[in-house]
């Protein structure tokens, strides 16, 4: 027989919707900050790259890029904390593979600071496993 503490803390563990808002708000403002920042990179590239050095083509395939990265970041916090296991996996696959794009670049100082953002994201969702591999 489950104390009462014991059924609260089992249902807790396998209702993600259970998160505190702190940590899930917290989390989200960071993928925020992480996508504005992505997009402002690439409206910079555009600008660098086509404008100043007029080379198009390629500005346009890099934009294309990081556009989508700024776009996969602010999803992840749109979705993030949802009660389906795919809002937890998604997040930490969008950041696993920013953090490793990142690290090709890690010399200018913008991969520098969105790859600490990067960890931090990490840190922050990573804990809440045990919210989503529970079982039911």
């Amino acid at each position: 027989m489950m104390t009462k503490s014991a059924r609260k803390n089992k249902s807790m563990r396998n209702n993600p919707e259970k998160i505190s808002p702190l940590k899930k708000n917290l989390t989200r403002s960071f993928f925020y900050l992480n996508a504005m920042l992505w997009f402002i990179y690439g409206i910079y590239v555009y600008y660098d790259m086509a404008v100043l050095n007029n080379n198009k083509d390629s500005a346009d395939l890099v934009t294309i890029f990081v556009f989508v990265n700024a776009i996969a970041m602010f999803v992840c916090g749109i979705v993030f904390g949802g009660p389906k296991r795919w809002s937890y996996y998604f997040p930490l696959v969008v950041v696993i593979l920013n953090m490793l794009l990142t690290l090709l670049n890690i010399v200018e100082l913008f991969f520098t600071f969105v790859f600490m953002i990067d960890l931090i994201l990490l840190v922050m969702v990573l804990p809440l496993r045990k919210n989503y591999l529970s079982k039911p």
